[in-house]
């Protein structure tokens, strides 16, 4: 029997021919040599039972057409051995398992060796077969799942301290069941040494711990941190690194948690009376000592208690720490700055109470700081006047002694006596007539307005009679009324104070451009003589008067004409050196020719207008026939707190003992700040 082959494309053909009926298929018939001419082609089933090449193929004229080597189909076998398949287009190669020609076998026949046999299409494909091929290749393994060369197939494949990756080489790495070479342990999937890792010193996962400026190493499974460069770790502790920069810090101090003995008292205090040293220890960053525990160091010295607090060797000797004079032993209650006293040199027991500044100025928690002190000086009184009265009727009400203990020695009058212009004392007789006719306290003078200027009352001295044309006893101040002989200048202190500071007589006052003459001798004189310890917290004082004069106009710049004069003792340098300190703003002497002269009436021999009238004459007297005043004045003194002042309030007729002239005199105060020496409406 001839086998004749058909192309491989016959295979379509075949699966149709298979599905024709039988009795259709004997129309194909056969040759008369009994080939068959109906065959199934490549991988169809073939109608023969004789042939090996299977398949339908059919002869019209003795043609023959031939089926695929499509496999055995129904029959037990197809190509015997590769003779069968040596032109066979499936390849060359049979494979008994299927009796079909293939190009290779599962095994590698028919490939190279740098192929294998894909089992599916038997189709060559470059890849490893065997691992022998790869061996050759200088290769260890054949994937036979990829046939490709390759390092390793498991981790065994791998020396220590390698592992088998997905791409099937060996790379670093290990785990349970491959380890690392000897010296090294696997942590996590790694090799570590961990007797020099710093990130696993010791056992896997125990990292150095380092901080700032730090380098950490693994010296033999135990963590060593070391500093870099100047920076130190003062503290003792690496976990926050190294924080002290000794270049711009310098080197640690001292080491945490030494102590050493100390003493923060001033040298040669220490263990004299109370004082003795203490202990300091060194803090945990170790760049500083800590406080000094347990020391004794010198403070104020305690009141009479007999021991040497300051520790000077000397007991109960109390410092006065402010300067001001006062000791927290003598009353003052501020000897050092605080939030509740800033300013303790001006709080003592001799300062004025300043009311609302939240301070007790005076160390006297009964004196108010809202309150201001009662009035001592309520009614009129023309009879025994004494000049206390006068510095009460003033509103100077506070009195003190000349010379009392510390702790009581208050601001306030030391003495107020009757004095003439001359400082002379009067005889009993003539302090009588001062005290009942040239002194007196009034609640208004005359009916034109003229009332306190504070309080109730004011005080009123006079040449003549202190009244006015309403009081008992008044006399016309034209007509006058003759006291005391006169003094002859330069006479004596006060008096002789102020002429000697101007030549040995009276400043002469000014009229129209006109420098007036004045006279001589001091004529029924009266002097208010105060002694006033002044606050230590005031820098100055002032006062408020009215001077009045019946020389209006008549005797203007004339030698008759009375003068006031308010003389001050102190120790303030801008005192003049005739001691006067009420005077106009010519330097004028307050007389009738004073550039405040301004109540008056009718022109005559004015010195200068009278631009408000009589109206605030009226019942004074002093508006009869001529007569006239200033309106109120203030004179302002500067003195040195705490000093003792005298104050001596005169007026005197001059050359003759009528055409009197009269003072008001009222609302004494101090300042606390700084004051201008001088008088001012």
């Amino acid at each position: 029997m001839t086998i004749r082959k058909l192309p491989s494309r016959a295979l379509v053909t075949s699966l149709v021919l298979v599905a024709v009926p039988a009795a259709l298929a004997a129309l194909a018939g056969c040759d008369t040599q009994g080939e068959i001419v109906l065959g199934a082609g490549n991988g169809g089933s073939g109608a023969s039972t004789t042939s090996h090449q299977g398949g339908s193929g059919a002869s019209t004229g003795g043609t023959t057409q031939n089926g695929g080597n499509g496999g055995a189909g129904n029959q037990p076998n197809g190509c015997v051995d590769n003779g069968d398949c040596s032109n066979d287009p499936g390849g060359p190669v049979c494979d008994p398992a299927t009796g079909n020609c293939v190009v290779c076998l599962p095994d590698g026949t028919g490939c190279s060796s740098t192929e294998y046999c894909d089992p599916v299409s038997h189709d060559c494909v470059t890849g490893c077969a065997s691992e022998q091929e790869c061996v050759d290749l200088g290769f260890q393994h054949c994937d036979m799942q990829t046939h490709q060369c390759v390092i390793c197939l498991t981790d065994a494949d791998c020396l220590p301290g390698t592992v088998c990756s997905a791409e099937r080489i060996c790379e670093f790495g290990c785990n349970a069941s491959h380890d690392c070479p000897a010296g090294l342990t696997c942590c996590t999937d790694e090799c570590k040494n961990l007797a020099a890792d710093p990130d696993n010193c010791g056992q896997c996962g125990n990292a150095c711990a380092g901080g700032v400026n730090t380098v950490e190493a693994c010296l033999g499974q135990v963590c060593a941190t070391a500093c870099i460069g100047a920076f130190a770790d003062c503290n003792g502790d690496m976990t926050d690194g190294c924080e002290w920069n000794t270049i711009l810090d310098g080197p640690c101090l001292c080491s945490p948690g030494t102590t050493q003995p100390c003493y923060q008292g001033s040298p040669g205090t220490e263990n004299v009376g109370p004082c003795h040293g203490g202990l300091q220890t060194c803090d945990p960053s170790g760049t500083s000592w800590g406080a000094c525990l347990g020391q004794v160091l010198p403070h104020y010295e305690l009141c009479a208690n007999a021991v040497d607090e300051d520790c000077n060797n000397v007991v109960d000797d109390v410092v006065d720490m402010d300067g001001d004079g006062w000791t927290i032993c003598n009353g003052d209650c501020c000897d050092v700055a605080s939030a509740s006293c800033p300013s303790p040199r001006l709080v003592n027991p001799g300062a004025l109470e300043a009311l609302n500044d939240g301070v007790d100025n005076d160390c006297d928690p009964t004196t108010s700081d809202s309150v201001a002190p009662a009035a001592c000086s309520n009614v009129a009184d023309f009879s025994a006047v004494t000049a206390t009265q006068v510095a009460q009727a003033m509103d100077l009400c506070q009195t003190t002694t000349a010379n009392p203990p510390l702790a009581t020695r208050k601001w306030g009058l030391i003495s107020a006596v009757h004095r003439f212009a001359n400082g002379a004392t009067p005889s009993a007789a003539e302090l009588t007539s001062l005290q009942n006719n040239q002194t007196a306290i009034m609640t208004a003078f005359g009916t034109g307005g003229v009332v306190p200027k504070k309080g109730a009352t004011l005080g009123v001295i006079s040449s003549g009679m202190a009244r006015d044309a309403n009081d008992a006893g008044w006399v016309l101040p034209i007509v006058g009324t003759t006291f005391t002989s006169a003094i002859t200048f330069p006479g004596a202190p006060p008096l002789s104070t102020y002429v000697n500071a101007h030549g040995g007589g009276l400043v002469p006052g000014q009229c129209a451009g006109t420098t007036c003459p004045v006279g001589t001798d001091a004529n029924d004189s009266v002097n208010i003589r105060l002694v006033i310890r002044t606050p230590t917290n005031a820098q100055g004082f002032s006062y408020d008067f009215r001077f009045y004069s019946a020389e209006y106009q008549t005797y203007q710049c004339t030698t008759f004409n009375d003068y006031y004069l308010a003389m001050l003792t102190s120790g303030a340098p801008a005192i003049p050196a005739d001691h006067q300190i009420s005077f106009d703003a010519l330097n004028n002497a307050v007389s009738v020719n004073n550039g405040f002269f301004q109540d008056c009436g009718g022109n005559g021999k004015n010195c200068g207008p009278c631009p408000f009238g009589t109206a605030s004459l009226a019942g004074t007297g002093f508006e009869q026939v001529q007569g006239g005043s200033t309106e109120w004045l203030t004179t302002d003194a500067p003195i040195v707190p705490g000093e003792t002042i005298t104050l001596e309030l005169v007026v005197f007729d001059v050359s003759d003992h009528i055409y009197d002239t009269l003072v008001l005199l009222d609302n004494f105060r101090w300042s606390l700040t700084p004051v201008v020496l001088g008088t001012h409406t």
